[in-house]
């Protein structure tokens, strides 16, 4: 029986692993899930991630009932590797470990995200979750980064800023630094605290995880759906913030006058016009022929999408078609 030729992504990141499996001619065939998939240089890091991508990778064989032969390309956006220190390669030895005779292509995870969100066309993207970081690239290949640098010292716009931010001005508003904000009892209710002078207690404990500052977020945006006005303003900058990163992008990239595709994903942007009107204004101010796109599809997808360009395939209209219509809701 002649087997039929199948492409593989894979997109790894903080919370788990996805998979998409899909033929040459973009239908979706089945999705797999594994663990956490980041870090490759903590203790266990790659031993967790190989867990993590060949759990996930192999989930979605299985569903299609399709063998490791017949992946001819594989593609993987990673949350946290380092390719210019080696990470690549170490990806590539795992992938082919259960896919060996396939095309291998190790990105770092904005570039899926890109691909998905853009539907493989030349863009912007502006990634905002934990952390925040742009990442361009134009038709002729040349690429360009903003932001990124980590809670220490940047990622303004991201779920972790947007944390920070909010327990410092309900410290402020505590003390009478700042004017009154919801979120004093919102942030001491989430920390199970009685006022915010014990606060500290909390955040500079030895075991606090800094996850907790950034799952702070949807309270800053309860607050401003409440038209909290600190909360308000905590999101609208966040939003600029956002749309400067992809600015400084955009100016690398393009002369003035050239139509750009800025495409906002991740966590932070589910917080819709409270976030996306300042990230809009500022984008138009600062390049008023770039345009603000909803993206196509999300990262798995511009994993697919890249394998496909592996294998030099046409990704036509139908070709995207095929994918909406049989990608899992």
């Amino acid at each position: 029986m002649t087997r039929q030729p199948v492409l593989l992504a894979i997109d790894g990141g903080q919370t788990s692993t996805k998979s998409l499996l899909a033929t040459s001619n973009g239908q979706i065939l089945a999705t797999g899930l594994g663990g956490p998939s980041d870090h490759f240089h903590s203790a266990g890091g790659i031993e967790r991630n190989r867990t993590a991508i060949l759990g996930a990778a192999s989930q979605a064989l299985a569903s299609a009932n399709a063998a490791p032969e017949d992946v001819v390309a594989i593609a993987l956006g990673l949350t946290g590797v380092h390719l210019a220190s080696g990470d690549g390669m170490v990806v590539e030895e795992i992938a082919r470990e259960l896919v060996p005779n396939a095309n291998v292509r190790v990105v770092q995870d904005y570039v899926t995200n890109l691909a998905g969100a853009s539907a493989g066309k030349p863009g912007v993207v502006v990634v905002a979750g934990g952390g925040a970081i742009s990442y361009g690239v134009t038709a002729d290949g040349s690429e360009a980064l903003s932001n990124g640098f980590g809670y220490m010292i940047g990622d303004e716009g991201s779920g972790y800023d947007i944390g920070r931010q909010a327990i410092a001005a309900a410290a402020r508003a505590s003390d009478g630094r700042g004017p009154d904000t919801l979120l004093n009892s919102l942030i001491c209710s989430a920390f199970g605290i009685e006022k915010m002078r014990q606060v500290t207690r909390v955040v500079y404990h030895a075991d606090f995880r800094r996850d907790r500052i950034s799952r702070l977020a949807p309270l800053v945006v309860k607050a401003a759906r409440q038209e909290d006005q600190v909360a308000l303003s905590i999101l609208a900058r966040a939003g600029s913030d956002l749309a400067v990163s992809a600015l400084a992008v955009i100016h690398r990239l393009h002369q003035p006058g050239d139509p750009v595709g800025v495409y906002p994903t991740g966590g932070v942007f589910t917080a819709g016009n409270l976030i996306l009107q300042t990230f809009r204004e500022t984008i138009q101010a600062g390049w008023s022929t770039a345009a603000v796109h909803t993206p196509a599809f999300p990262p798995t997808v511009g994993g697919l999408i890249l394998a496909a360009q592996q294998q030099n395939l046409e990704m036509d209209d139908a070709w995207l078609d095929r994918v909406r219509a049989t990608l899992p809701r």
